[in-house]
Order: C-alpha cells, then sequence, then structure tokens
C-alpha cells in the first residue's frame, strides 16, 4: 500500500514539474527575416527583453511600416541607420541612434519615411509581452 502511495506521488510531482517547465517558456526573437520584412515573435517575453537584428533595406521613395499584434505587454521598436561606411555582415554599431522609435500596445502602428539605406531593428519588451510586431519596408504615399 505504501508502495503505491510512493508511486502515485512520484508521478505527481513529475507531471507537476513538466507544468511548471511548459508554462515558464519565455521566448522573444525574429521570424522572417528579409530585407523588406521582419517579425518580432514574443511568447510571454519577460520585460527588458531585447534583441537586435538587419538588415532592412530601403529605396527612394520607400517607407518602414511597424504594426503591432499583441495579445499581452508593450514592445519598443527603434529603427537605427547603418552609417554608409559600415559593413552590415560585419557586426554594425548597434548602439546609434534611432531614426524611428514606437512603443507599440495591443494593435498599434506607426511609420515613418528614411532616406535610402541599410537599416537594424531594436526591439525591446516594455513589458511582459506575447504576440508579433511586423515591420516592413512599403511604397511611401
Amino acid at each position: 500500500m505504501k508502495r503505491i502511495h510512493a508511486t502515485a506521488l512520484m508521478i505527481l510531482l513529475i507531471l507537476s514539474a513538466l507544468l511548471l517547465t511548459a508554462c515558464g517558456r519565455s521566448e522573444f526573437g525574429v521570424t522572417g527575416n528579409t530585407e523588406k520584412r521582419m517579425t518580432i515573435t514574443a511568447e510571454r517575453a519577460d520585460r527588458d527583453a531585447s534583441i537586435t537584428a538587419g538588415a532592412l533595406e530601403t529605396d527612394d521613395g520607400e517607407q518602414i511600416t511597424i504594426a503591432a499584434d499583441l495579445t499581452r505587454g508593450s514592445v519598443r521598436v527603434e529603427i537605427i541607420a547603418v552609417p554608409g561606411e559600415e559593413n552590415i555582415d560585419e557586426h554594425p554599431d548597434t548602439d546609434g541612434e534611432a531614426i524611428i522609435t514606437a512603443d507599440l500596445d495591443s494593435t498599434e502602428a506607426a511609420s515613418g519615411s528614411v532616406p535610402a539605406g541599410s537599416y537594424l531593428v531594436k526591439a525591446t519588451c516594455l513589458e511582459t509581452a506575447t504576440g508579433t510586431v511586423q515591420i516592413e519596408v512599403t511604397p511611401a504615399p
């Protein structure tokens, strides 16, 4: 009888540990990264989680649009120009001044016209976040 209770207790402890592990998963990253489009995905991403990715490429007459689809939290997106003398493939300066900054909640969006060039995207969770943020290069109005 004691053996059955001990086995049942052990199974219960293992299942509890597995549930806690699954519930604690936190992700914050970039998917679908091309020269004209990027998706940032957050799954219970911790506050202050941050990523930097690149490179978005714009031509004359284009703008960068940023659209959130967040079910929880908020994300700051910064668009940083890569100076002409730096090569995007050789670890450019990611601490440059942002030319577009958007703090996004829920389904908010932002856009801005930018000169032709290469741009890094830096994203930071302002609050624990779940959802996606789409960043696209589109024709300027």
